[in-house]
Parts: C-alpha cells; structure tokens; sequence
C-alpha cells in the first residue's frame, strides 16, 4: 500500500510538472538576434544597432531607402523580388515568422532616418 502511495504521488509530481513546463512563456526572439544568427552580418551593418559586417565594404541597412516597403524586403529576401536587377545572394532560410520580425526590425531604423 505504502509503494502504490509513492507512485501516484511520483505520477501526480509528473503530470503538475509537465504543466508547469508549459505555463512558462517563451522567449519572443527579436529581429536583431534573427538577424545576428542567420549569419546576415556577414555582408550587411547596422551601424545604427551598432552590428558592423566582418566585410568592409558591407551595405549598412540602418539607411534603407524609404521607398522599400516590408512587403518589399520580404519578397527581396525569398529571391521573389530585385534591385537593380539583382535578386538577394541568399534566400532567408528562416520560418516567415522570424522573417517577419527582421523585416520588421530593419524597418525601424527606416522611420528613425525618416524622422531626421
């Protein structure tokens, strides 16, 4: 009697648990750290979020032209769409959600120019 108490409390433990795992929000990811961890800095800055390029002639995106839109740079980024020409040298190999959130992120320092 005394084994089959420990294991219902052992299951109960379990189950109160598991549940609490997932009571706990997630981390929300932020356009930077996207941007960071797919690797875009090796061509591209933001001077403005102070992330330079390990290239010296990188295309510094703090100063996108205010003619780009998010529909734009996200269609840009799956080789939907070009500039000049020129689709991007790499497809966004993210979910859309993360896409999303970089275009997003980049678009801010759009507005912040803008205002100047």
């Amino acid at each position: 009697m005394k084994n089959l108490t420990l294991y219902m409390l052992f299951i109960l433990a379990v189950i109160a648990l598991y549940g609490f795992a997932y009571s706990i929000p997630m981390e929300d990811v932020s356009g930077e750290k996207i941007f960071v961890d797919n690797k875009c800095t090796m061509c591209h800055s933001v001077s403005a979020s102070e992330i330079t390029s390990k290239k010296k002639d990188a295309a510094d995106l703090s100063k996108l032209s205010n003619v780009l839109t998010a529909d734009f740079l996200t269609k840009y980024l799956k080789k939907e769409e070009a500039i000049d020409g020129e689709k991007h040298k790499v497809t966004f190999k993210g979910t859309e959600e993360d896409l999303n959130k970089m275009v997003e992120w980049l678009l801010t320092f759009k507005e912040k120019d803008a205002a100047k």
